[in-house]
Parts: C-alpha cells; structure tokens; sequence
C-alpha cells in the first residue's frame, strides 16, 4: 500500500468515524427533545391544562424521528467514506 493508499483509507475512516460520532449526537439531541417536550405536556396534563399524554407513544413517535433524521444527515459522510473506499480499492488494483 503506497503512502496515497493509506492516506485515502485513513480519510475514510475518520469518515465513518465522524459519521457514526454524529449520528449519535443527532439521535440523541431527539431523544432528549422528545423526553423534554413530553414532560411539559404531562405537567400540563396534571396541571389541567392540556390533553392526557401517554409516554410510550410520544417517545415512540420522538424516537422513529429521530431515527430518520440522524440517519438522513449522517449518510452523506457514509456516501464520502464509500468513495473513498473505493478510491483506495481501485488504486490498489
């Protein structure tokens, strides 16, 4: 493997690192969202102002949401790590 070589592989791994690092943060900045907004509907609900809210189908909603936006936005860096990936791979041939 030649210097280029390892230098495109690195590139792709710290790729799929920053990747899975901001998946994380986005995912949970949802969660914490969702269990945020939930509790001020409860207190809402106890304090008579508000509809009953049941947890497991609001976090079950913030959770699914979550999901996808953390999955939407990281998967550019995905799609930067597999190029490279390729890249390295087609270098090496």
């Amino acid at each position: 493997m030649t210097g280029d070589q390892r230098r495109i592989v690195l590139a792709a791994a710290l790729w799929v690192t920053f990747a899975l690092i901001l998946w994380n943060v986005l995912f949970d900045y949802g969660v914490r969202t969702t269990a945020s907004r939930y509790l001020v509907e409860r207190s809402a609900y106890l304090h008579g102002h508000g509809p009953r809210v049941e947890m497991a189908s609001a976090m079950h909603a913030g959770i699914a949401s979550s999901f996808r936006m953390a999955s939407m936005l990281a998967s550019p860096c995905i799609i930067v790590a597999g190029t490279l990936a390729a890249m390295a791979r087609k270098n090496h041939s």
